[in-house]
């Protein structure tokens, strides 16, 4: 969710945790190079081994008759090989080959990564125009991430430094930007917390700072506070799914993260990332 004052778009995101999962896809749903891609990531020994996970994220910016072409997110470990994603796993997202100045700047950022970073996620953008495809790293601090995009997109260091300043304190930065044939000029830096706002109160102080500077609106922030927990069918009986999961388990609400989006002649974007999951 956005998290600046009045109504905004929204983006739905499913997460895949392993290829046993893939069943759970309606056929359909998907485009066909996708659902090949998830019907070889369910091989056992296949060629997307490597993938640990997988995020489903559609864009809901305007209404939809039918389920959206969806960003794809693969979450990778620390040691993939470089070539394997460039020649492998993003043609399979993309549904065809990266174009070569494309595929050549996308290895040029990998092999600027620090020793201390590595590509977390790699993301088709099919769902969006121009055929980006997007790196996220995670490893770096907030001067790592300068130094970085010092090496990689020199022209955005200053304004990127601004933005990150907003998330000064915050644990488990992660760095994500679009390639094409060059680095995009919207760069987003991402920051959260082990532990759920009622015992980490530093959640407070930062969506205070994002309040103070006209990033959130206030009752956003205390929306956002007021989210994690869980329900169960005593608490909710009239939405819960009872005939898919009976009466057991929990509805469990968390906050995963936020991020402040970098992009030229703008004033930064702030958004929150929130989570809800069934658990027997």
């Amino acid at each position: 969710m956005r998290l600046a004052p009045g109504s905004a778009p929204v983006d739905f995101s499913l997460r895949l945790k392993g290829p046993e999962q893939v069943k759970l896809i309606a056929p359909g749903l998907l485009p066909p190079h996708l659902e090949d891609f998830l019907a070889r990531w369910a091989e056992p020994g296949g060629p997307f081994v490597p993938v640990r996970a997988l995020w489903l994220e559609f864009d809901l910016d305007r209404p939809v008759e039918e389920a959206p072409v969806p960003a794809v997110i693969a979450k990778l470990g620390q040691g993939t090989d470089p070539v394997w994603a460039l020649d492998v796993l993003w043609p399979a997202l993309q549904g065809s080959p990266l174009h070569p100045a494309q595929r050549e700047r996308v290895r040029a950022c990998w092999e600027a990564i620090p020793p201390e970073s590595f590509l977390l996620y790699a993301f088709s953008l099919l769902s969006r125009p121009g055929g980006a495809v997007r790196m996220e790293l995670f490893g770096l601090d907030l001067e790592g991430i300068a130094g970085y995009l010092g090496r990689i997109a020199p022209a955005a260091v200053s304004r990127v430094r601004e933005a990150a300043a907003l998330l000064r304190d915050a644990e488990r930065l992660h760095l994500s930007f679009d390639v094409t044939d060059e680095v995009l000029p919207r760069i987003g830096i991402e920051g959260s917390y082990p532990r759920l706002p009622r015992r980490e109160p530093a959640w407070v102080a930062l969506l205070d700072r994002f309040v103070a500077t006209g990033l959130c609106a206030p009752e956003k922030r205390d929306t956002l506070l007021a989210w994690p927990g869980y329900d169960t069918f005593w608490t909710a009986p009239a939405s819960w799914p009872v005939g898919e999961v009976g009466t057991n388990g929990l509805c469990v609400r968390g906050l995963s993260h936020l991020k402040v989006v970098s992009s030229p002649c703008r004033e930064p974007e702030a958004k929150a990332y929130l989570l809800a999951g069934w658990r027997a």
